[in-house]
């Protein structure tokens, strides 16, 4: 694939509504830089074979079969799932609606009939209604604060009904995060991160939606608004006020250390400022827990534990 017919599909799969990404000639330069570096990578095939590769040799170490993941109606969800098919895992998808758009519940379950894996839905409303009375949440509250908290709320209610259905079979659970939200920190804590996670590394701009094309994930998906189905905002590109494809080129490009705001106007600029601060202010996220020192032993505990599991797993 060469220069132009790459830019041309990543520029593709961040049209929204009919509606192409508008990059300014800074971002646009710095897409091109980008791609001459292969930071948005053409070679998909190398990339999807290497990630099933190791969800079989995961699934072959710890002798598990069953993965159950949550089907949000998103791209994430669908290229997830499709990758532990590839890699020979059986596959629940839930659909967990909690007072949902009925059309990003259908496209989870058309995402389950298409990739062939079980479907179950479990209806969160009540449980979620129930829990915001209980700790005395205010469900009528509009505040950005008060979205965060009752989406998390969900996130996490729906992260037990996983775990639970994962139990059931023997399995594990499925984590459907991509690279950009874990840099951003577009993530509930204890609510989307469970026990794999095979796209965690995947840029949300380019290899999620190129892979999942190429993994036969329904095309009403692949080119879906991006949401996290939370109720915080309109859709996570709402809530950074510009798209992923700029936070993957401001992120990617300090990630490769060939960023620079030389030539950025105004608006460039505070896109590259909020990029910043998002990962900046959201770190302690993604070390969580914080696996403090023993007083005396110092990692000294740790290393000798990872050293038994791995002599462990050899048996």
């Amino acid at each position: 694939m060469n220069f132009r017919d790459l830019r041309e599909k990543i520029i593709k799969y961040n049209t929204r509504q009919g509606q192409a990404p508008e990059l300014s000639d800074f971002f646009s330069i710095h897409l091109g830089k980008l791609i001459e570096i292969g930071a948005f990578s053409h070679k998909l095939d190398s990339i999807k074979d290497s990630i099933v590769a190791d969800l079989v040799e995961y699934r072959n170490t710890y002798k598990l079969s069953n993965i159950v993941l949550g089907m949000s109606g998103g791209i994430d969800s669908a290229l997830t799932a499709s990758l532990f098919k590839e890699a020979g895992w059986n596959v629940t998808g839930l659909t967990l609606p909690i007072h949902q758009n009925p059309e990003e519940t259908q496209r989870g379950i058309a995402a389950c009939e298409a990739l062939g894996i079980t479907h179950k839905q479990v209806d969160l409303s009540q449980a979620y209604d129930n829990m915001v009375s209980q700790i005395q949440e205010d469900a009528s509250a509009d505040d950005k604060a008060s979205r965060v908290r009752r989406g998390n709320i969900r996130a996490r209610l729906r992260m037990i009904t996983l775990y639970n259905e994962a139990a059931k079979q023997n399995g594990i659970v499925g984590s459907t995060d991509n690279f950009s939200e874990l840099s951003a920190g577009f993530w509930t804590l204890h609510g989307d991160v469970g026990d794999v996670a095979p796209i965690q590394s995947l840029s949300k701009s380019w290899e999620v939606p190129a892979l999942a094309d190429m993994m036969g994930v329904p095309q009403e998906t692949v080119y879906a608004t991006p949401t996290d189905g939370l109720g915080v905002d309109a859709g996570d590109e709402a809530q950074f006020g510009f798209t992923y494809l700029h936070f993957d080129i401001v992120l990617l490009g300090l990630l490769n250390k060939i960023f620079s705001s030389e030539g950025a106007d105004e608006n460039d600029v505070a896109i590259i400022d909020s990029v910043k601060s998002k990962i900046k202010s959201t770190g302690y996220k993604r070390i969580n827990p914080v696996n403090l020192r023993h007083p005396l032993r110092g990692n000294d505990l740790y290393d000798a534990l990872q050293n038994l599991d791995d002599n462990l797993l050899g048996d």
